[in-house]
Parts: structure tokens; sequence; C-alpha cells
């Protein structure tokens, strides 16, 4: 298994964590599950709520959605809390940018894949 496959260390590596270091996995992972929690509220992910473990891995979570996107999401969902920018505009932005992914993750997820596949 590669680590960028496992979803805790490919978060850890955008939000400026070493793999190697671990004193902060379980701030993190519990970020990243709530992350997690907010798409399936949203309709983004599995009929059940996905929760990852140090070694789940981003085949596990099974989606519409572009595993980029859905990536993106979590960081800056992550970042807002764990390392949350020094600017108020940034922190906008973020927020903002949030909104969108949501807005248009859940359209993804609405048009069965995509308004290119008839859905």
């Amino acid at each position: 298994m590669n680590e960028s496959d496992i979803i805790l260390s490919t978060v850890k590596e955008q939000v400026n964590i070493e793999d190697e270091t671990t004193e902060f996995d379980s701030d993190i992972r519990s970020l990243v599950n709530s992350a997690f929690f907010s798409l399936y509220q949203v309709g983004v992910g599995p009929s059940k709520p996905f929760f990852i473990s140090d070694t789940t891995t981003w085949e596990e979570f099974v989606t519409e959605v572009p595993k980029d996107v859905v990536l993106e999401y979590i960081v800056l969902k992550t970042r807002l809390v764990f390392d949350p920018p020094a600017t108020s505009t940034i922190i906008d932005a973020y927020k903002d940018r949030i909104s969108e992914l949501e807005f248009r993750m859940n359209i993804e997820v609405d048009n069965g894949g995509g308004i290119a596949d008839g859905g």
C-alpha cells in the first residue's frame, strides 16, 4: 500500500505535517472524520457515514465525485480548525470555497455523475 493511498497520510501532507510525525494524528483523524460526515450529510459518498482509521485508503471511499475534489474539501475543512489562516480574508475564502465545493459535489451526486452523462 502506497502512502499516497492512505487518507490520513494524504491529508497530513496537504496540511504540511510530515507522515512520520504522529502526535497530531488523532486530531487530524477526528477533523477528517468530521469532514467526511459533512460530505455524508450533503449526499456525497456511501449510504452510511464514512470514518477513517490510520490505514483507511481512498479506494474505500466510494463516490461519484472525483478524489481530488473530495481531498480539497477535506483539507480545507481540516485546515480551518487545525491550522487556521492568520487573516479573516483567507478564512472567508476557505469558507466560500468549502460552500462552493459542497454545492458542486451535491449537484454531481444529484446528476448521477455529471450532466454530460445524461444524469
